[in-house]
């Protein structure tokens, strides 16, 4: 990959497209394994006044969002508080307004995550917690967290959702990778998040709170993206906007990773292209296992940005040649040894990172770009086993595909070739 981006038409015809499927009345989402593809479906009978009546009758926040069609096979959780039974406290969230708790679906006996917002702690907060389920319950990807319900509980609003057994891939960076995670688990996990990324802008969101907390991790080795409460929408009034001016709100948490035009706030406005900025930022903070501009007070940050800062790797080593595999291989064995990266990966970041925003790497070209998955072996157990120190979360660890991790292991020895190409 070389070091400047060249313009790429894509990204106007994925708009173009988007913006005619964004503008009719129904969206079908059709999740396939190969990618994700957005079409539009004919009406099948629902008007103005239909979806009216369901919005009326609707007698809780979950229901009162028109979802999606579900799959018929899926099983149906209930917003009912006597079908899930707490277990235990596995997470908390920002501000210690919310914690996340593993429950028990009561009918299917399946083990879940609950999200517990306290509704009298985050007044403040109130408005972003609703935007973020209202957001969520319109997506459906693989790499997209998904709420399978909302309900109310005494001042507590509970948002269901799956269970990652492996948490967020910033408590595996703090407990187990402090000096950062191996290549090829970067790899996967930007993977993942090119794909939620490319989707959700389609979709007309800019996320503008990409980060390692808020990349789930399954057992399986699936990342999903979260964090939804910071993102925002283009289309206005049934028109796609090119540039967006607002700020997030209460983001003083998100300040590393947020673009210099999303800070500067001036007339040029931002875009798309913010959260590219942002994937560059993470990808920094996967490999060094620390967040860039992390020890700099919110002035500095905000000042090296705009006058055009690019971090760089950290504890890490840049390495290119006939001896780089081993090393990599090395540097992965153990989390006392430092990674090894290729400069392919630092000329990946360095276009993220670009101060111009058109100099970036556009992410709709890359994100099922067939010489990037071919970097990477096809089996999505790969990643579990690259991070293979890390216990997932107690009681679920069963759900591991024994089998399928020892038939992945060949596989795996046999990936010598590894090429950030896009």
């Amino acid at each position: 990959m070389s070091g400047k981006a060249s313009p790429s038409g894509k990204i106007s015809d994925v708009l173009t497209e988007s913006y005619s499927l964004l503008s009719s009345a129904q969206f079908d989402c059709r999740c396939r394994r190969s990618r994700n593809e957005v079409a539009s479906a004919e009406d099948n009978g629902t008007n103005d006044e239909s979806l009216y009546q369901h919005l009326s009758e609707a007698s809780n926040l979950s229901e009162a969002i028109p979802l999606m069609q579900k799959d018929p096979d899926m099983i149906k959780y209930e917003a009912s508080v006597d079908n899930y039974e707490l277990l235990s406290v596995i997470g908390r969230g920002l501000y210690s307004t919310a914690v996340v708790s593993l429950v028990k679906h009561i009918p299917s006996g399946h083990r879940l995550a609950v999200r517990r917002t306290n509704l009298e702690a985050c007044s403040g907060n109130f408005e972003q917690v609703q935007h973020e389920i209202f957001v969520v319950r319109q997506l459906r990807h693989e790499n997209v967290i998904p709420y399978f319900c909302t309900l109310v509980k005494g001042s507590e609003l509970w948002a269901v959702m799956p269970l990652l057994t492996y948490g967020s891939v910033r408590d595996i960076l703090n407990t187990h990778f402090p000096s950062g995670l191996p290549e090829h688990a970067v790899a996967f996990i930007l993977k993942d998040l090119l794909a939620a990324l490319h989707y959700i802008h389609t979709r007309g969101y800019i996320h503008r709170s990409v980060k390692a907390s808020h990349l789930l991790l399954s057992s399986k080795g699936k990342v999903m993206l979260s964090g939804f409460r910071y993102c925002c929408s283009v289309i206005e009034s049934g028109r796609w906007r090119p540039k967006i001016h607002t700020f997030p709100q209460h983001a003083i948490h998100n300040l590393s990773w947020l673009s210099p035009e999303v800070l500067e706030q001036n007339l040029m406005g931002y875009n798309f292209k913010s959260d590219i900025y942002s994937v560059g930022v993470t990808a920094l903070e996967l490999a060094n296992g620390v967040a860039p501009f992390a020890d700099m007070e919110p002035t500095q940050v905000l000042l090296a940005k705009i006058q055009g800062c690019v971090p760089k790797l950290s504890n890490s080593v840049v390495c290119d040649g006939p001896a780089s595999q081993d090393m990599r291989k090395a540097g992965g064995e153990s989390t006392s040894k430092a990674n090894f990266f290729g400069n392919e990966f630092t000329s990946l970041t360095n276009v993220c990172l670009k101060r111009d925003p058109t100099l970036r790497w556009a992410i709709c070209a890359a994100a099922y770009d067939p010489q990037f998955s071919q970097t990477l072996p096809q089996s999505a157990i790969l990643l579990p086993e690259i991070i293979a120190t890390v216990t997932p979360r107690p009681g679920v660890c069963k759900s591991i595909d024994m089998e399928g991790l020892e038939a992945s292991l060949p596989e795996a020895a046999n990936c010598e070739k590894f090429v950030w190409t896009f």
